[in-house]
């Protein structure tokens, strides 16, 4: 019992994926598709436009004893959002808890600041246990169309440790840097500096082969790492699937399931201006009379998005202008700025 007690006090204190699309760690944070993203980095609540509920399951390492379950939901209401994350691992002498309130807002045009308070405890049989409060902050920016920076820091504030000699709240330091070529496709590469197991560097990859359907792969070191996951959509509903591998210890899964939207859809990079003749189209087009081929031209635009567009359109009327597309579901404030030059009425 105090082998498998002291394996389970270095495990539990090695970064845990909440969720298959979050196993690249810091830069998976960079473009979360649920609120489970909240530890990473609580400014991505303010990259979730839509309420969404999430719910996952992870057994990491193959260790029993660390089952963990989470839940994360959210919500925004244009320049402000706001989201809250619980989750519990536990068995056989040991168990962690977190609940997290998280807020965040758009400083500034490309630029959105998070924080959240956090409360902690630990418990580890034989070896003691913590109960510990923190405060964590992040941000996301894009200084330039397609390209993403992100940092955090969790435990920026944190109770003393206790009699365990070290609190249930290691400090952990992140930045992510990526990009998003073209639409469906993100890169990202972070480095995080965790206050017990030290750097940790991570690679991640996702791709959206078809409508609803997106793969992703991931790499963390040390130890090596790799993710990889499946997130199958039909929206309202999403349902995702992990596997990663461990240089030391058995394979890990996780499952998670999400209601609400479709995640943090970045905007490719941009090789024109908006009042450039793009495929013959010439912008800014008038949404009230655009076709979902011309809709799907504009930066930031899927078939989704161009879709509800004209659901929104067909059901309510015209637009009077073009700020009314904040209230077409699935358009923030965040998407409607980075579109609207290329739209009128």
């Amino acid at each position: 019992m105090i082998g498998l007690a002291l394996i389970v006090a270095v495990a539990a204190f090695e970064p845990l994926s909440e969720s298959p699309w979050l196993s690249g760690g810091a830069a998976s944070a960079l473009f979360p598709r649920t609120h489970l993203s909240i530890p990473l980095n609580p400014s991505s609540v303010g990259l979730l436009e839509e309420t969404t509920f999430a719910a996952a399951a992870s057994r990491p390492f193959g260790f029993r004893e660390l089952d963990r379950t989470a839940v994360a939901a959210g919500a925004s209401n244009g320049r402000f959002a706001w989201g809250g994350f619980a989750s519990y691992s536990g068995r056989n002498g040991y168990s962690e808890a977190t609940a997290t309130a998280a807020g965040a807002f758009t400083i500034y045009r490309g630029l959105v600041g998070g924080v959240s308070c956090s409360l902690h405890r630990l418990s580890i049989e034989n070896f003691g246990s913590s109960t510990d409060f923190s405060a964590d902050a992040g941000v996301t920016a894009e200084p330039v169309e397609g390209f993403y920076l992100g940092a955090s820091c969790r435990g920026l504030f944190s109770t003393s440790p206790t009699a365990l000699g070290f609190g249930a709240i290691p400090r952990t330091v992140s930045a992510a840097a990526g990009i998003c070529p073209v639409q469906g496709v993100v890169l990202a590469a972070g480095a995080s500096v965790h206050q017990y197991s030290g750097e940790e560097y991570a690679f991640s990859t996702s791709v959206e082969p078809y409508p609803g359907v997106s793969l992703c792969a991931s790499l963390l070191t040390p130890p090596v790492r790799m993710g990889f996951s499946v997130n199958l959509e039909l929206s309202p509903v999403s349902l995702q699937y992990g596997y990663m591998t461990h240089t030391d210890l058995p394979a890990g899964h996780s499952v998670c399931l999400c209601y609400g939207g479709s995640g943090f859809k970045p905007d490719p990079i941009v090789f024109s201006d908006p009042n450039s003749d793009t495929g013959g189209i010439i912008f800014p087009v008038n949404v009230n009379t655009a076709t979902l081929e011309v809709l799907m031209e504009i930066p930031g635009i899927g078939p989704s998005k161009a879709s509800a567009i004209l659901n929104y359109i067909e059901s309510h009327g015209q637009l009077e202008t073009v700020d009314e597309m904040v209230q077409i579901p699935g358009i923030g404030p965040a998407t409607l700025e980075r579109i609207k030059p290329y739209l009128r009425v």
